[in-house]
């Protein structure tokens, strides 16, 4: 075994008897084709199921739009939403199973016109 990886297993095998929470599992795009915005006043719906403690990270950028501000309108119940540039990341919560959904605000301008959209989110929780 390399030093890198006998310190990655170390510092894993330390985080678990301290009890430090870890990772259970992270997804690539949750949402297989999303319905695309267009930021002209628009809603568009889109649907993603999670496991318990796993987690989803979804871009939202498209090539004819530049994103100015994105907006959490509605958080979710049991799961926990963090922003990081024109992406969203949903974290499940480890043992709430059934259902979630959350509304995020989108500005920007896309082909030179400036407007917004609404993406609201349900999330199948597994």
């Amino acid at each position: 075994m390399t030093p890198l990886i006998r310190l990655g297993v170390g510092v894993f095998l330390i985080q678990t008897m301290m009890g430090v929470p870890t990772e259970v599992s992270a997804g690539g795009v949750c949402i297989l084709h999303p319905q695309p915005f267009k930021l002209r006043s628009d809603t568009v719906r889109w649907s993603m199921t999670v496991k318990a403690g796993a987690q989803c990270i979804q871009g939202l950028r498209w090539s004819t739009l530049m994103i100015d501000k994105i907006v959490i309108v509605e958080v979710p119940k049991s799961g926990r939403l963090v922003l990081g540039g024109p992406s969203f990341r949903y974290i499940a919560d480890v043992i709430e199973k059934g259902s979630d959904h959350f509304r995020l605000s989108i500005s920007g301008s896309s082909l030179g016109a400036d407007g917004t959209s609404v993406i609201e989110v349900e999330v199948k929780l597994e």
